[in-house]
């Protein structure tokens, strides 16, 4: 005999994670979180920007540019090679500010859409000392010591997640909009409600993903390998896809991943898992209680 959890208890508990913290005197963690999110975030930024800048000064050293330069000075007297020459010479003056836009746009776009889920992944080792402690004062336990090797396995496991999280974000949308296209183009009285199921779909989705994240440092303390804590997520039902919501708007909503989602996200979402699973735990030992009496 199992409990079956709701998508309102998986939400709740993210929600609780904040009191929780509260109560028990840990509210020390959203400087830890904020502290490691900003510095994460600046030295990726000035990375992003430097090396975009180190590829645009590269092209605008280019022969090629040199070439049209010369060019546009030795033009004969022809109609053709006078608009040839104008031509050369607007994109050999233009080149410059042209290239400055796309790189500072480039730099821009990398921050917003993927310096996210490299912060996430240096946030593992904190997520992962997070979940153990919250899961100490849940269950009245002493959290363990710090080692080395929790930190390092904090690390891989915060890549892993970060990983999932980015794969989920950049390729489920891709395969559901292909999906519901096709199934549009095959049945076209179904695009108005292809249009509105898609993008619903692709949150419910995506959400599941970010909550089951939140559960491996969990699965990790009892032992478990990745497709053994997968099999035990799923067990949650669709209280991980109510987990994940809140974590999942705050790390895809452009402007709010940096710096709200990169701190409140994770938390909520670590503790949340806490609280999720020292609830059903109860639930069965209450199930179990009542059955023997």
């Amino acid at each position: 005999m199992s409990i079956k959890l709701t998508f309102l208890d998986g939400w709740r508990a993210f929600w609780a994670s904040f009191r929780f913290i509260r109560q028990r005197e840990m509210t020390g963690w959203f400087v830890a979180f904020a502290i490691a999110a900003v510095l994460t975030w600046a030295c990726m930024a000035f990375g992003w920007w430097y090396s975009l800048s180190m590829v645009r000064n590269a092209l605008l050293e280019s022969p090629l540019l040199e070439v049209w330069d010369a060019d546009t000075s030795t033009s004969d007297a022809t109609l053709w090679s006078t608009i040839e020459s104008v031509l050369r010479a607007w994109l050999s003056k233009g080149t410059a500010s042209l290239l400055h836009l796309l790189f500072a746009l480039a730099a821009f776009l990398l921050n917003l859409k993927i310096t996210k889920f490299i912060v996430l992944a240096v946030l593992g080792p904190l997520i992962a000392m997070l979940s153990e402690r919250a899961d100490a004062e849940f269950n009245a336990l002493a959290a363990s010591t710090w080692r080395w090797e929790s930190f390092a396995r904090g690390l891989l496991r915060g890549a892993k997640s970060a990983t999932l999280m980015f794969l989920v974000e950049m390729s489920l949308g891709t395969i559901v909009g292909l999906g519901s296209f096709f199934m549009s183009m095959l049945l076209p009285f179904s695009a108005p409600l292809l249009a509105l199921l898609t993008p619903l779909a692709f949150i419910l989705i995506g959400s599941w993903f970010y909550g089951a994240a939140m559960f491996d440092c969990i699965w990790e303390r009892q032992g478990m390998g990745s497709r053994d804590g997968l099999r035990a997520t799923r067990k949650y039902g669709i209280a991980v896809t109510g987990l994940g919501l809140p974590l999942y708007v705050c790390m895809t909503i452009p402007f709010l991943a940096f710096p709200l989602g990169l701190i409140f996200g994770p938390i909520g979402g670590a503790v949340g898992a806490v609280i999720l699973n020292s609830k059903k735990l109860k639930a069965s030992d209450r199930l179990i209680d009542a059955s023997l009496n």
